[in-house]
């Protein structure tokens, strides 16, 4: 029988636990992609569409916006999006409204850590 004392101490910690697999996905995730030739920012826009998830993409220094994501991809705090078109796939684990992860391309992988906006930052759609 678990007494009061052991109850509580089971709620905090379910409590304190449970962000790691409830951090939102959905929203404008922002980065700096760095090549050996240029910084590119990259934005990802996500949203989630019952049990999935659609994504664009826009990098602003290439003057590219809303490049469809075709998959988009979550099991828990692994993240993984694909752009076949481009070639890119980026794989990421999310924690603390990040996503730290590689960006790989044209057979060239590079580190990418993409950061939550706050929604007033977001961009209107």
């Amino acid at each position: 029988m678990i007494n009061t004392a052991q109850g509580i101490i089971m709620l905090i910690l379910m409590t304190l636990s449970s962000p790691l697999y409830a951090q939102e996905l959905s929203g404008q995730w922002n980065g700096s992609l760095q090549t050996p030739g240029a910084t590119y920012r990259v934005i990802f826009h996500i949203r989630e569409n019952g049990e999935t998830y659609e994504a664009t993409l826009d990098s602003p220094d290439q003057n590219a916006t809303a490049i469809p994501v075709t998959t988009v991809t979550r099991n828990q705090a692994d993240v993984k999006l694909e752009i076949p078109r481009i070639g890119m796939i980026y794989e990421g684990l999310l924690s603390d409204n990040r996503i730290s992860g590689k960006w790989t391309q044209s057979g060239m992988t590079f580190p990418l850590v993409l950061q939550k906006a706050e929604p007033a930052t977001e961009k209107k759609e």
